[in-house]
């Protein structure tokens, strides 16, 4: 995950901590170094040097401890002005020399730097770093040491080394807020592509959601478009063939009232009956089919228990056939009850429907659980199908027999396809004529619960 950072507050407080630390540092090797100054006036210098030496120890002892406890802001101020009150006081007492005035240059500089974020601060104590050395020098100018000239022994090596110390670590300093500036400047880069990628990511991601969709679309507007075309094919040739057949023997009883026997009557009356008998098979296929994946929600289902039911609800049609039907144990699955049911019941319906007048129907349904699917299969002993009828059943309202032999619409194969369509698996069809037929059709293992239904368009 990626976070927004502000870079530049904890990017100003990194560097005055690391400046600090520096600042503790510079402290500490001045302390050691006058307090090597003062052991040696101990052994070999005047009363009053080793007071002044013990003086300038005790300054930068106290600076260095006040940076041990902490004070940071105290410690900065204090390494700021101790170190010129202290070269202005030995200026006034025993004199001064040129490094004296490179250790005030070198203290502006470092206070220059210090507080570089505080301008007013920072002004003052340089105005102040001037002063310290100016006035104190013009006077022993006019008017001499007030203790005389005396030599602090190695105070050009001391204030030497407190200087290249200063000036290093401030550089120092310095080099590492550039660099800072500049990792931070890349690290807000790689971080802005890294948002931008992230980003980027999300669209391709977005985009490919919105094709699939899109995808989904068009394939169901294909879909649509060819239940249109197959729906116009009903109305301009399955309905319009029985309607022109009760049209033209309507009016040929309308043409001929006395002339007919009652024989061509009852023939007239037979041809009107089968030609609406099968108006209305067409129309309740329709209907079934137009059901079909707008039933209901996707759901657990208990295949077992539906086939039963199926079963019990054939079985005084079962009962006249003669028939037999096993079934194996069957799954339970995710998918829409209804249609479900209704391929099951189709499937079963025909393998009574197209039995063999030789032997008794045997019908078994059986499943086999595969990796990604279920695998269905119903087979019965009936009269089977011919094999170059076979890639032809599952379309629409193809019937493979007469009207007189078998009734129906030739819609039951072709909405069972469309079931298992919808469950986004295949059926297909092994058979032997006047031997039997096995139905095979899948359904998927990845079709989820719908906490709720949309109708289906």
């Amino acid at each position: 995950m990626i976070k927004n950072v502000n870079h530049n507050a904890p990017d100003q407080n990194t560097n005055e901590n690391s400046l600090l630390d520096h600042i503790g540092l510079i402290t500490l090797l001045s302390a050691l170094f006058t307090f090597f100054m003062f052991l040696y006036t101990m052994f070999n210098n005047t009363r009053l040097l080793q007071i002044i030496a013990f003086v300038i120890f005790l300054g930068f002892a106290i600076g260095f401890i006040m940076n041990i406890l902490k004070l940071e802001k105290a410690t900065r101020l204090y390494m700021s002005l101790f170190p010129p009150t202290m070269f202005m006081i030995i200026i006034v007492l025993i004199g001064g020399f040129f490094g004296q005035a490179l250790a005030f240059a070198t203290m502006a500089f470092l206070a220059f730097i210090a507080y570089r974020n505080k301008p007013k601060i920072r002004l003052a104590i340089i105005i102040y770093d001037i002063m310290a050395f100016i006035v104190p020098t013009l006077y022993i100018t006019f008017y001499g040491p007030i203790l005389g000239v005396i030599n602090l022994p190695y105070d050009e090596i001391l204030v030497y080394i407190a200087c290249l110390t200063w000036l290093s670590q401030t550089f120092r300093v310095y080099d590492e807020t550039k660099t800072r500036k500049y990792t931070n400047a890349l690290e807000k880069n790689n971080t802005m592509l890294k948002v931008n990628e992230k980003a980027l990511q999300t669209a391709q991601s977005n985009l490919e959601k919105q094709n699939q969709k899109l995808y989904d679309l068009n394939q169901d507007l294909n879909k649509k478009n060819k239940q249109i075309e197959e729906f116009t094919f009903i109305v301009t040739h399955d309905l319009k063939s029985p309607l022109n057949n009760i049209n033209i023997i309507s009016q040929h009883l309308l043409d001929q009232p006395n002339s007919t026997t009652f024989k061509e009557f009852k023939e007239h009356f037979e041809h009107l009956e089968g030609s609406s008998t099968r108006m209305t098979n067409l129309v309740l296929g329709l209907l079934e089919y137009a059901e079909t994946g707008n039933s209901d929600k996707m759901k657990f289902i208990d295949c077992q228990e539906i086939v039963q039911q199926i079963i019990t609800d054939h079985s005084q049609l079962i009962k006249n056939n003669r028939a037999t039907v096993l079934i194996n144990d069957l799954p339970n699955i995710v998918g829409r009850e209804r249609d479900i049911r209704m391929l099951f019941q189709n499937l079963l319906h025909n393998a009574l429907k197209f039995s063999s007048v030789r032997n008794a129907p045997k019908i078994v349904i059986s499943s086999e659980e595969k990796d990604n699917f279920y695998q269905f299969k119903m087979s019965d002993n009936g009269i089977g199908i011919s094999k170059d009828q076979q890639q032809n059943i599952f379309k629409a309202f193809n019937k493979l027999h007469h009207q007189s032999e078998f009734e129906g619409s030739g819609i039951g194969l072709y909405g069972c396809k469309r079931v298992v369509d919808i469950h986004e698996g295949d059926i297909w069809v092994e058979s032997i004529e006047d031997q039997g037929s096995t139905f095979y059709f899948t359904i998927s293992k990845n079709l989820q619960i719908q906490e709720y239904s949309q109708p289906e368009h």
